[in-house]
């Protein structure tokens, strides 16, 4: 039987980022793959020239969106396979009605998240940053300080989307208790999880809040001044999703107060200016928007992606594909 052809659109310095070996030979098994030769990323003009006989598009960061017009000069295209995140701005959504099947590797990228959350969230309960800078400045056990312990706790969560299940997972061992703000989420996939429903007034009251909301019209600056306010003394907020979600303001103001510790790996505007208030507070944890840049998770992205594309070819159940229901409420 004829394979079907392929475009591999990530040039190889970005395809050794997110492609093993195992996907290689996984590629050229069950696929005619053209691999992009040219040693960096295609023009849209050069992709559009290039996929008028694909059936299958596999693409990744730096890869050209495609276009409403692609799609019409693609009559064959069947699948579009994005070895990355998020594919809203990437692909039409006109690729549905199309018979077009999306495929992202967002939940792959969604375990490295989890495990973000996990370790900055134990490296604050223990105040490493802290003890860190008082050890290097000659200070020895600060006798006011102790850390504290993860299990028991009882952890606010905002959004039940895929990173905050990666790190509902991680957490089952301390048997934390979890609440959960989400509108989206049924009772009985609330029971699944092993979490309570809860207001968001409710969730942000919690002495360790983790954010996973993504950005969208409904979610802009829903965590309002008023919600940062009463987060509790010696709370602790971890922020991996989007900064929109949160009054960034808000959140300035409250942190130079010292009441309570952040991560924060997102923010309005990126990279972070030097001079901002959140580079001067002891208090914070600052990451570059890495929470999800891993050298296992980058490596696995397109073989995830490849490997679901061929349980749905075969008409299995799929575990990376994007379909219409879900487009609404995706970041």
């Amino acid at each position: 039987m004829e394979k079907p052809k392929a475009l591999v659109l990530p040039p190889k310095s970005r395809l050794d980022e997110v492609c093993s070996d195992t996907c290689r030979s996984l590629i050229n098994e069950h696929f005619d793959p053209v691999w992009n030769e040219t040693g960096v990323d295609y023009t849209e003009e050069e992709l559009a020239a290039l996929i008028e006989s694909a059936e299958i598009i596999l693409t990744s960061w730096g890869s050209p969106a495609i276009t409403e017009a692609m799609l019409e000069q693609a009559p064959k295209l069947r699948v579009i396979g994005h070895a990355a995140g998020t594919v809203k701005g990437r692909i039409p959504p006109t690729a549905f009605s199309k018979q077009v099947r999306v495929f992202s590797a967002a939940p792959r990228i969604a375990h490295s998240v989890g495990e973000y959350c996990l370790t900055v969230l134990m490296s604050s309960l223990r105040y490493m940053p802290t003890f860190d800078k008082q050890v290097k400045a000659g200070q020895w056990r600060v006798s006011s300080l102790k850390g504290r312990e993860l299990a028991g706790q009882t952890i606010g969560i905002v959004s039940a989307s895929s990173t905050a299940r990666a790190f509902l997972k991680l957490l089952a061992p301390f048997h934390v208790n979890v609440l959960v703000y989400d509108p989206y989420l049924k009772d009985e996939a609330a029971a699944q999880l092993q979490v309570t429903k809860a207001s968001l007034e409710e969730v942000m009251r919690c002495s360790i809040i983790s954010i996973h909301a993504p950005k969208l019209p409904a979610t802009y600056k829903m965590v309002t001044k008023e919600m940062i306010a009463s987060i509790p003394d010696g709370a602790i907020l971890i922020n991996s999703s989007r900064a929109d979600v949160l009054d960034e303001e808000a959140l300035i103001e409250e942190l130079q107060k010292g009441r309570f510790f952040a991560a924060l790996d997102v923010f309005t505007k990126e990279p972070l200016p030097a001079d901002s208030p959140l580079t001067k507070l002891d208090n914070v944890l600052l990451s570059s928007h890495v929470a999800g840049a891993t050298v296992q998770g980058h490596l696995a992205l397109m073989e995830g992606v490849v490997e679901d594309i061929l349980k749905g070819l075969k008409q299995e159940k799929t575990s990376m594909e994007v379909t219409q229901a879900m487009w609404e409420n995706m970041a």
